[in-house]
């Protein structure tokens, strides 16, 4: 499935709206970004419910005391948020709390298929692969994905990568075994525009409005 990762109203309700992204996940850097907070969380649900998709906010905290606090607060606005908590001890020990409990999670900042294993321990539904800023820091976040595949199984979250740069990467995440993807508004219009596409659509309209005029002069 394909996910939006913004916080940009306007983008998202003209994206959701071809019904072809199935929500939205966020967190403080793309909040941040969009100049919105924790605070505007409520109307990002909303408006990600109202075209019937799943929404993911992030727990913030520095140790398990807080992501709990923030967990409970995401979960006051909806009980079916997705929680995305971090690859650490404390995240993960929250998870876990929060998967038995009955709630979703997805297990987030994800840089080594070992974190794959944690992350099913603690019952996640999603776990997501930082898959561009995997590569910056010199690994490949594309052989991540990868390898995360191959470990995949019975009982594992699906793997949501994230951090996605472009079109390409969208691409060869999904060849490298991606259960889903998570990109930027930018990233997800560059889906519906190819050079050769526009080039074979501006053809197909030139072609049927000459055939309407001919068989309207025949007609006359």
């Amino acid at each position: 499935m394909l996910y939006l990762d913004s916080a940009d109203t306007a983008e998202l309700a003209d994206l959701l709206g071809t019904g072809l992204f199935a929500g939205v996940t966020t967190n403080p850097t793309i909040l941040d970004r969009a100049g919105r907070s924790v605070a505007d969380l409520p109307e990002l649900y909303a408006l990600t419910r109202e075209h019937g998709g799943t929404f993911f906010a992030q727990a913030t905290g520095a140790d398990a005391d807080e992501l709990r606090s923030a967990s409970d607060a995401i979960l006051e606005i909806s009980g079916d948020i997705v929680v995305k908590l971090p690859a650490t001890q404390p995240g993960l020990t929250v998870a876990a709390e929060l998967t038995a409990a009955g709630t979703r999670v997805l297990v987030t900042a994800v840089y080594h298929p070992s974190q794959q294993l944690l992350a099913a321990a603690a019952g996640a539904q999603f776990i997501a692969p930082y898959v561009g800023r995997s590569t910056d820091a010199g690994f490949d976040g594309i052989e991540l994905v990868r390898e995360m595949a191959a470990l995949s199984g019975p009982g594992f979250p699906r793997i949501l990568a994230a951090s996605l740069r472009g079109v390409e990467a969208v691409s060869h995440v999904a060849q490298a075994g991606a259960h889903d993807l998570t990109m930027s508004t930018a990233v997800a219009r560059t889906l519906f525009s190819h050079e050769l596409t526009g080039r074979a659509v501006a053809e197909f309209e030139d072609i049927a409005a000459s055939s309407l005029a001919r068989h309207e002069a025949a007609s006359s």
